[in-house]
């Protein structure tokens, strides 16, 4: 009976290992800052993803309509290998939907925030 005991929780603790191993972070997490070649280029200055699915959006105050812009909190959520999907919200209760791509074919270096269809920052690991 205990070696019984003993092959299964070998094989259970050899299980869950290989179950954790997948568990790594999803190549959008991190701390990422604009590549605008100048300061009014991006509408986002810098985005960070946690990886328990937290994160901010910052705006970049130079680009003309974001001067009084503030910080925005998000959750997020994987939407593919490289994607995530953001729900980002200010000083009111208005919800705003952004995209994150990481660049695919191994550069995952760069990345482009997406909102309503349309790239509003090039992002570099920062």
């Amino acid at each position: 009976m205990n070696k019984c005991i003993r092959v299964l929780a070998a094989t259970s603790a050899v299980a869950i290992s290989l179950l954790l191993t997948g568990c790594g972070p999803h190549p959008s997490s991190g701390s990422w800052v604009s590549e605008g070649s100048s300061v009014s280029d991006s509408a986002y200055s810098s985005v960070k993803l946690e990886f328990d699915g937290t994160g901010s959006v910052y705006p970049n105050t130079d680009f003309a309509g974001q001067e009084k812009s503030k910080g925005l909190r998000c959750v997020w959520q994987a939407k593919s290998a490289n994607a995530a999907d953001l729900e980002c919200r200010g000083d009111t209760d208005t919800s705003i939907q952004f995209e994150f791509v990481v660049a695919e074919g191994g550069d995952e270096s760069q990345a482009e925030l997406i909102k309503d269809g349309k790239q509003v920052a090039r992002l570099i690991r920062g």
